[in-house]
């Protein structure tokens, strides 16, 4: 096809594309059209296409930009070389879906598809993986039925054309039929929507063995599905409960809650509320450790269909409570929406706004997912008013607050959580003394029987601002409901009573340490109870559900233990093998490691350290540190006769360094002194090893001239029977020993003692008689 060769192209076409471009947002589209038109225009490249085409839509001319695919298109397609021919061709196929679509010209559509279709029937050299994901096949999806399922046929002939998904053609089956379903379904083609479930149901039944097929994909295929097929749940419940029945009982829990969920949805899509709503008491429990992944989205709108309003506003104002910016945006939707009905006497909407008044970031959330205002009504409310001059104000939220508390305490003047909200308001403004906040809180913890870890740590602040940190810390610890708030109530008090303690003292500061982890182990110890009750009966808290929450809690109570209170290490142990079984992280592995560094299980020691370095090579661990335990591990293996094996550390331990470009100057004291006490437990089976690290290193240790490494530097010399140099550095180290400091003290001591060994006289080795020798 010949081309005007006076046509603009190539770099002059995209820096005339870059003009227009950027004029667009101030220019009328026949402006564009006319610049367009002007002159003519050649695209030589695909993404020259898809721009030309793109402007020429956006001017009104769909014609010109279908000729641009068309014309410039079939000319690029024969300048390209043959391989890359059939990946040019089926963008150019997206490119004319894309204007078939916004067009609705439903011919042109089932023409591409089945120019796609053919072309997925061929061997492609290319990435198709990336093509069958264009979101052109979602939106198409969502359109007239005969189009739809012509897409859906597409999508799967890419995906058979793709040999790396061998391992995944039952997904992919099940992915076509659970397509077709709710295709079918949401054109009321019910009939043909359950055949085509089951036909989904049955390609994951059916997988062989070498199709990767695990409970994850049976809980997709459920979710997609329950509400076509909702008698056929145990369809997706057995085999879900086969796949998780060898997890650990916290996560079999969690399958537990998500097939809890779908049974719910099952029994909603057959007109059972009610019984949709008792099942909630297992499906909406949390399985975030933040509190999300709740069921919200279902159970509140059920609540609310029911007519079961007050607890549909208690549910909401939870989400609003506890999700601050996080929340749902429906739940703020919602909450508009009951503000605006004037039959509408639940106190729970108006204190939702005050709880979204706590910052300006919580009200920027809830106001972001309102819609606009009506706010011509004469009959407005004065919270309705202040709620719109909210969304244009952000510095009106006090307004907004006190309307809002206005309203609650019109509907429930006796509710405690606005004495609760109001207390922590008030106090933050400076309107009432901290005495008088904790006096309220107090009040209205006990009224409204409130155990959640924002109220709880609510009061414990004011306790600190108005009687100081160790009253605060003595006064009675609070009742925690759930592994959740315990959780978070041990977090949140840290800061600000360490920021107190270190004001104090040091006897007191210590004193205030003390009280500040008797405090958190109380806090993790109720939350671990809690959480343990509801993973042996099945029932709790909706916040006690969440297996990483309860690795979490096991984590930092283990830590607690670990070094604080009563030290205990082997109650410690239990708490990191409990937490790796819910939700393994790496702390776990170093928390094992160090617990069995302070028992001195040296078969521990050696199993725990090849757990963490493995994990963490694997799964990854930001603050793995191998200098911190590299040398307690030679110690167990040379104490255990395993020398062998300290060389496998010691090549882990330069190549880890080296990954993490650090040069031997660059390293630190603990670092060096890691390596230099290698050194020393290498000497006896391998003292060539020894040396050459101690070669190494030993310019390093005279740079540093620090106290712990010279006197480590110290035992590997006597280690190796270099008595003249170990004799030079125990003058180092004494040389560097501070009078003062407690460390230093203790090295001073026993460096003169290895000074003494080392200069005393060498005594002859006395010959034993005969009948000594089996002495």
């Amino acid at each position: 096809m010949a081309h005007d060769s006076s046509a603009i192209t190539g770099i002059e076409l995209e820096q005339f594309m870059d003009r227009l471009e950027a004029q667009q947002q101030d220019q009328e589209t026949d402006t564009l059209l006319a610049q367009l038109q002007a002159q003519p225009l050649r695209a030589d490249s695909l993404a020259s296409i898809d721009r030309l085409h793109t402007l020429w839509m956006q001017a009104g001319d769909s014609a010109a930009a279908r000729a641009v695919i068309a014309e410039d298109g079939h000319a690029l397609l024969q300048a390209v070389h043959e391989p890359a021919r059939a990946e040019l061709m089926m963008n150019l196929a997206i490119l004319r879906l894309r204007i078939a679509s916004y067009l609705d010209d439903d011919a042109t559509l089932l023409e591409v598809l089945e120019q796609l279709n053919q072309m997925a029937t061929q061997t492609l050299d290319f990435n198709v993986e990336h093509y069958r994901r264009y979101r052109i096949f979602d939106e198409l999806e969502q359109g007239r039925l005969e189009v739809a399922l012509k897409t859906i046929e597409v999508r799967y002939a890419l995906t058979l054309s793709n040999p790396a998904r061998a391992a995944l053609r039952a997904w992919d089956a099940a992915d076509q039929y659970q397509r077709r379903a709710r295709v079918l379904a949401f054109h009321d083609r019910d009939e043909e929507a359950r055949s085509a479930a089951l036909e989904a149901v049955n390609a994951l039944r059916t997988a062989g063995p070498d199709q990767d097929i695990d409970e994850g994909d049976w809980l997709w295929l459920g979710n997609s599905l329950i509400e076509i097929i909702p008698l056929r749940l145990a369809l997706f419940e057995q085999p879900i409960a086969q796949l998780t029945a060898g997890r650990s009982l916290p996560q079999r829990r969690e399958w537990e809650v998500r097939t809890a969920r779908l049974a719910a949805r099952a029994l909603h899509a057959q007109g059972d509320l009610a019984g949709a709503l008792k099942v909630c008491n297992a499906a909406a429990l949390s399985l975030d450790s933040d509190g999300g992944n709740n069921f919200i989205e279902y159970e509140l709108p059920w609540l609310m269909e029911a007519g079961r309003i007050d607890e549909a506003g208690f549910r909401a104002f939870i989400d609003v409570y506890d999700r601050q910016t996080e929340l749902w945006p429906a739940t703020a939707r919602l909450v508009l929406d009951r503000l605006q009905d004037p039959q509408e006497h639940s106190a729970w909407w108006p204190i939702c706004v005050m709880r979204a008044c706590i910052t300006e970031e919580a009200l920027q959330s809830f106001l972001e997912a309102l819609p606009n205002i009506e706010t011509s009504e004469p009959d407005t409310t004065p919270l309705l008013a202040a709620l719109y001059q909210a969304m244009e104000d952000l510095e009106t939220r006090d307004s907004l607050f006190a309307q809002a508390r206005a309203e609650a305490l019109r509907r429930a003047p006796e509710q405690p959580w606005i004495t609760r909200l109001t207390a922590v308001h008030d106090a933050e403004r400076g309107l009432i003394d901290a005495a008088t906040e904790a006096s309220l809180l107090q009040s209205a913890i006990q009224a409204g029987r409130m155990q959640d870890n924002r109220s709880a740590f609510s009061l414990f602040a004011a306790r600190v601002n108005s009687l100081g940190v160790i009253e605060a810390l003595k006064a009675p610890k609070p009742v925690l409901s759930c592994g959740k708030y315990a959780y978070n109530y041990a977090l949140s008090i840290e800061d600000l009573a360490e920021t107190e303690a270190d004001k104090l003292p040091r006897d007191a500061r210590d004193q205030a340490y003390s009280l500040l982890r008797e405090a958190q182990k109380d806090a993790y110890e109720q939350g671990q109870a809690h959480m343990e009750r509801y993973f042996a009966s099945g029932s709790g808290h909706p916040y006690d559900a969440c297996a990483h929450l309860y690795s979490m809690l096991c984590n930092n109570l283990a830590i607690n233990y670990r070094y604080y209170n009563q030290i205990r290490y082997e109650d410690a142990i239990e708490l990191h093998a409990r937490g790796i079984a819910a939700s393994p992280f790496a702390e776990h592995y170093n928390g094992l490691l160090s617990a069995r560094i302070c028992l001195e299980d040296l078969p521990g020691i050696i199993d725990a350290a090849e757990q963490l370095w493995h994990y963490s090579a694997e799964f990854g661990y930001s603050r793995h540190d191998p200098n911190e335990y590299v040398a307690s591990v030679a110690y167990a293996l040379y104490k255990l006769d395993r020398d062998n094996e300290i060389l496998i550390w010691l090549e882990r331990l330069l190549k880890w360094q080296e990954e993490q470009g650090v040069s031997d100057q660059q390293l630190d004291s603990s670092a060096l002194f890691a390596r230099i006490q290698v050194a020393r437990y290498l000497a006896h089976a391998h003292p060539d090893n020894a040396d050459s690290l101690w070669q190494r290193y030993e310019p390093a240790v005279l740079s540093l001239n620090e106290v712990s490494v010279m006197s480590s530097s110290v035992d590997f010399l006597k280690a190796r029977g270099r008595t003249a140099e170990a004799i030079d550095y125990c003058a180092r180290t004494l040389a560097l020993c501070a009078p003062d400091d407690d460390y230093d003290i203790r090295c001073r001591a026993r460096i003169e003692e290895i000074l003494s060994e080392l200069q005393a006289p060498t005594q002859p080795t006395a010959k034993k008689n005969w009948w000594q020798i089996w002495k």
